[in-house]
């Protein structure tokens, strides 16, 4: 079956899929400002979606200012970052790769993966 691209489909159907991984998703833009979280974002950080998107990044955690080890800079620096991050309502540690996606040579959006260590 031939895919359709008839306006928000393939937006739709990357969402539902997305929705669906256990691991957590968060798209930021490169200023830390939250664009979209998946299910399983939300569900860890016990706040719906439009709540969140519009938000800075590190107000996930609890915090007023960019991390220390921000995730989106370090992202836009070295292309690809990893490290560890703690959930602060539950405590838990996370495996955590965090990707630019670039346009033009312009980093437009940072993609961060959280999967529980």
């Amino acid at each position: 079956m031939e895919a359709q691209n008839d306006g928000g489909y393939e937006e739709s159907l990357l969402n539902i899929v997305l929705d669906e991984i256990d691991d957590i998703i968060i798209i930021h833009d490169s200023e830390h400002t939250v664009v979209w979280m998946n299910r399983a974002g939300t569900e860890k950080f016990h706040r719906p979606l439009e709540t969140v998107v519009g938000k800075s990044c590190f107000t996930l955690f609890g915090r007023t200012t960019p991390c220390d080890d921000c995730q989106v800079i370090s992202a836009i620096r070295d292309d690809r970052y990893r490290s560890e991050r703690i959930i602060p309502t539950t405590g838990e540690k996370y495996k955590c790769i965090t990707m630019p996606l670039t346009q033009d040579g312009e980093v437009k959006l940072v993609v961060q993966h959280l999967r529980k260590a």
